[in-house]
């Protein structure tokens, strides 16, 4: 029993050593560039500032964090919902994909920040607009994706499963929609990421509240240790909410995930 768990965290162990071993490096990097240099902490804080400052405000930055935490998460929603529904009506028929397609490709490569401010103007300070721009980003992998994995079929497997009778929804519902959860899961990861983007980016444009908010007064103020501060706590929220997509892959398509991670591992070695 203790062999075989030391052979499954073996590769796990050895596998975060690379990333923590340049984090580290950098780190170490970092400090004795300002310590040689001498470079002043409101120029570039050492890690060590960097560190003390950020646990000086973690209550601020959780406060602030939390509001851009619901902002993502609603926005992810939305996008989930509207990038699944439209993936399913322009596989379903070429008349949808025809129509939709050009408009979604519009949108998605129209500049955000040049529109978010109309946003501000339409529906004001509060949430509305960050969730809007955060729904923005975040539709465009996760529709592609899902499109991706519901086409990406083999035609032998349709040939079947119309030799058996089966009717369009039926293929739809039994083979279409299970074979495209993996590309769906991809999409979304990338989707999570971009939404916090689309949230912090209304945030910066206009708010009141918000680690977006943060960064605004920390470029108004020269305050580059607040600054640094968010740009950590952002780190750390982008890789929880990463991680969390990743647990609901894992227990959505279990199947999946252990047949890519043992795939995973026959390589490395």
């Amino acid at each position: 029993m203790r062999g075989q768990i030391k052979e499954q965290l073996l590769p796990r162990v050895k596998d975060a050593f690379y990333p923590f071993g340049t984090v580290v490096g950098i780190l170490l990097l970092w400090q004795m560039t300002v310590s040689v240099l001498s470079v002043p902490d409101y120029v570039l804080p050492s890690p060590t500032v960097t560190v003390r400052e950020f646990i000086r405000l973690f209550g601020l930055l959780l406060s602030h964090g939390l509001v851009t935490t619901y902002e993502t998460i609603l926005g992810l929603i939305l996008a989930v919902v509207f990038a699944v529904s439209i993936a399913v009506a322009m596989v379903w028929s070429t008349a949808v994909e025809k129509t939709v397609m050009p408009l979604l490709v519009f949108f998605h490569t129209t500049p955000k920040i040049a529109i978010a401010p109309l946003f501000i103007v339409w529906f004001g300070f509060g949430y509305t607009p960050k969730i809007i721009i955060s729904f923005w980003l975040a539709y465009f992998p996760i529709a592609i994706a899902t499109i991706t994995g519901l086409r990406n079929i083999a035609p032998e497997m349709i040939d079947l499963a119309k030799s058996m009778s089966s009717t369009t929804l039926q293929i739809f519902i039994k083979i279409r929609i299970p074979n495209s959860l993996p590309s769906f899961f991809s999409g979304l990861k990338l989707g999570s990421i971009v939404a916090l983007l689309g949230a912090i980016v209304g945030e910066y444009v206009g708010s009141d509240a918000g680690l977006g908010y943060l960064i605004t007064m920390a470029n108004f103020n020269n305050d580059v240790k607040l600054l640094f501060s968010v740009v950590i706590f952002l780190t750390i929220l982008g890789r929880l909410i990463y991680y969390v997509v990743c647990l609901i892959e894992r227990h959505a398509i279990s199947w999946h995930v252990v047949v890519r991670e043992e795939e995973q591992r026959i390589f490395v070695a």
